[in-house]
C-alpha cells in the first residue's frame, strides 16, 4: 500500500471547506440578484442589493476555482485561502454576542483552514 503524501488529510479539508464557502456564496448570490426590485431590497438594502449579489457571486466563483486549485498544490490558491480564512475568522467575531455558537464555529473552522494552507498548502510543504 501506498504512503499517502504528508498533509494530504488537512489539504482535502481546507480545498473543502473552500469548495463549501464558495458554494454558500455563490447560492446567496443568486437569492440577492433574484431578490433584487423586490420589498426586501428597498427596506433593509438601500436599492442595492445587486451589487451585494455580484460581489457574492465573484467572490464564491474564486473560492470555488482556489478551493479546487488547493488540491494540485498551487500557491495563489493557498494564498487566496489563507487570505479567506484570516478574513472570515476576523469577521466571525464580530458576530459572537448574536450568535454565540456558530460563530466559535466559524471562526474555528477558519483558523484550520488557515492552519493546514500554512503548513501544507505548497509544493515546498510537500
Amino acid at each position: 500500500m501506498a504512503a499517502r503524501p504528508r498533509g494530504s488529510g488537512w489539504i482535502t479539508f481546507a480545498g473543502l471547506m473552500l469548495i463549501v464557502a464558495g458554494t454558500i456564496d455563490i447560492l446567496n448570490a443568486f437569492w440577492a440578484l433574484g431578490a433584487q426590485d423586490s420589498t426586501i431590497d428597498s427596506l433593509f438594502f438601500d436599492d442595492n442589493i445587486e451589487a451585494w449579489g455580484w460581489f457574492y457571486l465573484i467572490v464564491g466563483a474564486v473560492l470555488v476555482v482556489a478551493g479546487f486549485a488547493v488540491f494540485g498544490r498551487a500557491t495563489w490558491a493557498a494564498v487566496v485561502g489563507i487570505a479567506a480564512g484570516c478574513l472570515g475568522a476576523v469577521l466571525n467575531v464580530f458576530w459572537l454576542f448574536q450568535y454565540p455558537i456558530a460563530s466559535l464555529i466559524l471562526v474555528t473552522l477558519n483558523i484550520l483552514v488557515v492552519y493546514a494552507l500554512s503548513v501544507y498548502g505548497t509544493e515546498e510543504a510537500y
